[in-house]
């Protein structure tokens, strides 16, 4: 994922807050997925950590990502409700109970030079770290120490999330064995895009 600047526990959780919140975070209700939909979820969710928040996000609550110079910033304030529009608008976000993140793109994201320019750039980035022969398990995000403390919390659970619907879909075994780059070429697909295919 993109990196950002590290910041050491900015808003100053303990030990027992910090596992609490882990817990909290980490769902129990994750389906299988095929290799396809694992990319596509791992790619779409890591665009929403990348943001700037400030807040925990709650499963099933609206929010709003905004794309400028830039940065991403998820908001629970829609376009409309702004006196200024803090950068273009490019999807309605929502958490998902398995901790993966829905994105509702903007019909016409695809006509803003700067919306393309950095959605190819962050999936240009996002395959170039995968075309590796590691275990693509053990390069999942369970600890982005250059993520602030939410994003962090996020991570980790969409990582503990990826893990459990591949065993869930394909087995102990097979996953252990399945390496970045089997997983990027196995479920990459026509699509442009890694983005959900979702627009309204």
């Amino acid at each position: 994922m993109t990196q950002l600047i590290t910041q050491a526990n900015p808003q100053g959780k303990g030990v027992v807050g910090v596992v609490s919140d882990l817990q909290q975070h980490l769902s129990t209700n994750v389906s299988a997925k095929n290799c396809s939909q694992i990319l596509t979820d791992y790619f779409t969710s890591s665009i929403v950590l990348i943001a700037q928040f400030s807040f925990k996000p709650v499963v099933g609550v609206d929010y709003y990502l905004y794309f400028n110079n830039d940065k991403w910033l998820l908001s629970l304030i829609e376009p409309e409700a702004w006196a200024t529009v803090p950068g273009i608008f490019f999807a309605h976000c929502m958490l998902n109970d398995d901790r993966t993140w829905s994105l509702h793109t903007i019909s016409d994201w695809q006509n803003s030079d700067a919306l393309v320019s950095e959605i190819e750039r962050l999936q240009n980035d996002f395959i170039a770290s995968m075309c590796n022969d590691e275990s693509f398990i053990d390069q999942l995000p369970y600890y982005q120490s250059n993520l602030k403390y939410f994003q962090r919390l996020g991570a980790y659970a969409l990582a503990h999330s990826l893990k459990c619907s591949l065993l869930n879909q394909y087995g102990h075994s097979s996953c252990t064995n399945l390496s970045a780059k089997q997983l990027l070429l196995t479920g990459l697909s026509g699509n442009k895009y890694l983005i959900e295919n979702k627009s309204q």
